[in-house]
């Protein structure tokens, strides 16, 4: 399976490698750059800008550079982007060291960075299946997700030590060195995109692309049920993820260790389920999947519940664990499906557009549905919005079974 894929396809071992390498410095980039953004701001408030500036280009830039995947080089694309974000990340380092940073110096270098990843992100969907033959998606991109959630587990285990040892700086210069080595195995890649040389690019093809792009969506039935189960995940999800501190705190009853042992369990359930998502592919439908595993995903938010009723805090403690992991695997092979879906089921053409506004929207329910979870609490306990969620959750996947566009999932 995992063999085959490695020993077949050489194009994708580049990626593979390159995905791994920049992920890894990507967790070392999530915990040196928030310690020093409050380092230098000494604010809360100025993490959660940073995150908001950090999620605008996603959400309004890849559409647009969905479009013009038609025109350009992807490989020279997505090798530029990386070694761009590793020199940008350089400067980061420059500055600091220097002294002369500031804060609005961190919102412009966010803001850029992330432009330069939205550019980047629908490129590299549509080099997908311009370098895999179709009977390997599956476990080429289960494989990717796996080694991708590796790299992220290794990276935050290390990421304290990092800081620790050679300073934000010297984390953020191994950020740097990441995405320089993530371009250059990129650069290796053997690809042939002669059908894109004689196009060049004009404004009105372009948004004749972008407007085709919005129009494919819209009318294809089973794109627009993909993109709503990975909306509706993102959604379902999010008050076992943003309220891991309250549920733990208020409602186990146990301390700050227990956050570790919840995201380390989530983080190797992830790894866990990309894995085995070939395997139980063999043995259930696509189908099945997306719409029984979000009901699934309804049933653990009882699971979570019933750890909480545990008499002793070594027995809550173990039972946590192991709903965690459960609840990771199962939330991968969800996610790791509707990729496996979107990338099979799309025309090698339409990859790159369609990939720009499906991730823009799974992008943009988050911080809405941020919002909205913020309102609830105001209203509900953690156990009264638990059992409101495991319902709701429940009800909601059931429908989309019933949705016109999933029953071509059998075919």
């Amino acid at each position: 399976m995992y063999t085959d894929v490695l020993k077949t396809e050489k194009n994708f071992r580049y990626i593979l490698a390159a995905n791994c390498i920049s992920r890894f410095g990507d967790s070392l980039d999530a915990i040196a750059y928030s310690w020093m953004v409050y380092q230098l701001t000494g604010s809360m408030a100025w993490l959660s800008v940073i995150l908001g500036v950090n999620m605008i280009p996603t959400v309004l830039f890849q559409p647009l550079a969905g479009a013009s995947t038609e025109y350009f080089n992807k490989k020279r694309v997505i090798v530029n982007c990386d070694i761009f974000r590793g020199l940008t990340v350089l400067f980061t380092c420059v500055l600091l060291a220097s002294g002369f940073m500031e804060p609005w110096h961190l919102l412009v270098l966010t803001f850029l960075n992330s432009s330069v990843e939205a550019l980047r992100i629908p490129h590299g969907l549509a080099v997908l299946p311009q370098i895999l033959e179709k009977e390997h998606y599956k476990s080429a991109i289960s494989l990717d997700q796996g080694t991708r959630r590796t790299a992220e587990l290794v990276g935050m285990g290390c990421a304290g030590i990092i800081v620790g040892v050679i300073g934000v700086g010297g984390a953020l210069f191994i950020d740097a060195l990441t995405f320089l080595v993530s371009g250059w195995l990129l650069s290796c890649l053997k690809m042939d995109e002669k059908k894109n040389k004689g196009e060049r690019f004009q404004v009105k093809t372009y948004l004749s692309s972008l407007k085709e792009g919005f129009v494919y969506f819209r009318k294809n039935d089973l794109a627009m049920v993909v993109c709503a189960i990975c909306v509706l995940q993102n959604l379902c999800t999010l008050p076992i993820d943003n309220l891991r501190a309250a549920y733990i705190s208020e409602y186990l009853g146990l301390d700050v260790i227990a956050m570790s042992v919840g995201g380390t369990a989530v983080t190797v359930g992830m790894i866990l389920g990309a894995f085995l998502l070939p395997l139980l592919s063999a043995k259930v439908s696509e189908k099945w999947l997306l719409v029984y595993g979000g009901v699934l995903i309804g049933i653990f938010y009882f699971l979570y519940l019933l750890v909480g009723m545990v008499p002793f805090t070594e027995g809550k403690y173990a039972c946590y664990f192991v709903t965690a992991l459960f609840f990771g695997i199962l939330n991968a092979m969800v996610g790791a499906a509707v990729q496996v879906v979107f990338v099979s089921r799309t025309p090698e053409a339409l990859v790159g557009r369609i990939g720009g506004i499906f991730n823009a929207l799974a992008c943009s329910s988050l911080p809405v549905g941020s919002f909205v979870l913020a309102g609830l609490t105001t209203a509900l306990s953690i156990k009264e919005l638990y059992v409101v969620m495991g319902f709701l959750t429940m009800v909601i996947f059931m429908l989309t079974g019933q949705w016109k566009g999933i029953a071509n999932l059998e075919e």
